[in-house]
């Protein structure tokens, strides 16, 4: 599939989850990304710009700090990002990822969501989100990154997957004695899959589960905890959201919720904070949220039941 040279700087923005801040302070100390201009003199990146931003952010998702990656030819990139297994060879479980990212090719949405639901069939939730929805969403990204597909059948794959996760947590009933949960994004925070995805997982618990999405100002959010009586906060930072922001939020919020709320943390975005305050927990894989259901006190669960 041929692909433009040159892309707008704000559809880079947006499709890596690298903002233009973040990008405007790389070129002042790393001299990268370079801006160019096109032909009516907009401002635009080129390809093998953009290929190497996505390759950055695999690399700090990785653990990498920015001066070890910005700034470095694609091949080194490539090489720290084969180091890591980032480009090992396929697995078995990969084989059922590539088959959905062909049908993806060749826009064979009813293909898709058919070998999605068999997935599906094979496994509990849990798994589900860890087997087969997080190493898809990696090989989808790739798949564009190397241009065998369009960003259009990324957004048709994250809308799929949205819509499909939506339908099966009505499908769980939940438990008396398991905590009521309220999920959200921070404000400014665009990216949700992550957050239905672990909804998900929670609902198959036995949670109660509640979600405000997007664009949710924290003061409503105290206010929608309190009305829907639940016994934890749950917030998912993913890694295109700015983080210097991610502790003022946490403790922002922290000083609205009554104390006996405690405050759940995670996402990719989380693995450049250090430390929180009391009350905020964050949790950094499944395990540790499904561990972190034991922690709430069950009478608060019991009690508060709308």
């Amino acid at each position: 599939m041929k692909r433009a040279p040159f892309v707008s700087a704000r559809w880079t923005e947006r499709e890596t989850g690298l903002g233009k801040e973040q990008l405007r302070k790389w070129r002042q100390r790393f001299g990268f990304p370079t801006v160019e201009a096109t032909a009516d003199g907009q401002a635009a990146y080129s390809r093998g710009t953009v290929d190497q931003l996505v390759l950055i952010k695999r690399l700090l998702e990785a653990g990498f700090r920015p001066r070890q990656v910005v700034g470095r030819s694609a091949a080194e990139l490539e090489a720290m990002k084969a180091s890591l297994g980032l480009s090992a060879p396929l697995t078995r479980s990969d084989e059922a990822t590539q088959a959905l990212i062909e049908r993806l090719k060749r826009t064979d949405l009813t293909g898709f969501r058919t070998s999605l639901a068999e997935e599906r069939a094979k496994r509990t939730m849990f798994d589900f989100v860890r087997e087969t929805l997080t190493p898809l969403l990696t090989g989808v990204g790739d798949a564009w990154a190397r241009g065998e597909i369009d960003i259009h059948h990324e957004h048709l794959c994250t809308c799929i997957i949205e819509r499909y996760l939506h339908a099966e947590i009505l499908e769980f009933q939940p438990k008396d004695d398991l905590p009521s949960i309220l999920f959200a994004v921070p404000p400014g925070e665009r990216h949700l899959l992550g957050l239905l995805m672990i909804e998900a997982v929670m609902a198959e618990q036995g949670v109660r589960t509640f979600n405000l999405g997007s664009d949710v100002p924290l003061d409503n959010l105290m206010g929608a905890a309190k009305s829907c009586q639940v016994d934890v906060v749950a917030l998912s930072f993913s890694f295109a959201y700015p983080a210097r922001d991610v502790v003022p939020v946490l403790r922002q919020l922290r000083r609205l919720l009554p104390p006996e709320i405690p405050i759940w943390a995670g996402g990719a975005g989380l693995s450049r904070v250090m430390t929180t305050r009391k009350g905020v927990r964050i949790l950094s894989s499944l395990d540790e949220a499904v561990a972190a259901l034991k922690s709430v006190p069950l009478q608060r669960a019991a009690t508060h039941r709308p």
